[in-house]
């Protein structure tokens, strides 16, 4: 920033006009001041917008993820059963029905095909429709967070998966990635690190810190369900614990009381997300 500070010019006047002068001056120097502040907060904002708009460089390598998983339940509350509630699971063989909005050709094409990796293991279809035309699952493109609806609570939904990051230029890692985590929800998989078996070491204060913070400003209620909360094995399907789920956070060192990092970032099916979906979906 430029030195704004200006040396006052010595003049012989008289009192009165002394001081109008001092006066003048000051106040063109106030008015420099400000129009520099205005400027640099300006630039404040607009860089703050872009990185709440886009936050890839968050997701794209060893940060936790910032997807929501929102879930139905008859007091209006998020219900904390993991892995896989089994009330909310499709019918064995069917056709799921899947559209869009917004996104460009190539996001879209990307989100079909790594949607469609579930396939290989449950016997089910993903069929992808018209924008305007009945759909199971509604695909939003709006910027701020990525999440889905768990099972087949997207029916009756406006809107039951977003992505809020995805554009021509991300990488196929993190479609992957992103797109199997929540297709996978709407499959009916929960988040694995609520695994009643995880026993995960959480240095709880370190993981509100960071999930309030920058980009996703989550409540700590929210933190406590998408990260935090143990599951009860009641109307539950579930395999053992997997570190490498594809639906698991990663639990790194700093969110540990023992400074352990517990799983990775994990970016593909693991083999016990497969086994888990030929259990609930055979036939394939």
């Amino acid at each position: 920033m430029a030195n704004v500070s200006r040396k006052l010019p010595y003049i012989e006047l008289n009192t009165d006009r002394k001081t109008n002068q001092f006066m003048k001056i000051t106040k063109n120097l106030l008015f420099i001041a400000a129009t520099l502040l205005i400027m640099a907060g300006c630039k404040k904002n607009t860089d703050n917008a872009i990185q709440e708009e886009n936050p890839v460089a968050k997701t794209e390598s060893n940060a936790p993820f910032s997807c929501e998983m929102k879930v139905d339940s008859p007091d209006g509350k998020p219900v904390t059963e993991s892995n896989g509630p089994a009330n909310k699971v499709w019918p064995n063989g069917s056709t799921i029905k899947v559209r869009f909005s917004g996104g460009t050709a190539y996001v879209r094409s990307k989100v079909q095909q790594y949607a469609k990796s579930w396939e290989t293991y449950a016997n089910l279809t993903f069929q992808f429709v018209a924008d305007n035309a009945a759909a199971d699952i509604k695909v939003a493109f709006d910027a701020g967070g990525s999440w889905s609806y768990i099972g087949t609570d997207t029916k009756n939904k406006t809107v039951s998966m977003n992505y809020g990051w995805f554009n021509n230029n991300t990488s196929d890692t993190e479609f992957r990635r992103t797109v199997t985590h929540e297709f996978g929800h709407a499959l009916g998989l929960n988040h694995e690190q609520s695994h009643p078996d995880a026993n995960i070491p959480w240095n709880t204060q370190a993981v509100y810190n960071y999930y309030m913070g920058a980009p996703n400003y989550w409540t700590k209620a929210q933190v406590d369900y998408n990260v935090l909360a143990v599951s009860s094995r009641t109307g539950l399907n579930y395999t053992a614990y997997d570190k490498a789920s594809i639906m698991h956070y990663p639990v790194q060192a700093q969110f540990t009381t023992n400074n352990v990092t517990i799983a990775a970032n994990n970016t593909t099916i693991s083999a016990n997300d497969a086994l888990y979906m030929t259990s609930i979906y055979p036939g394939r």
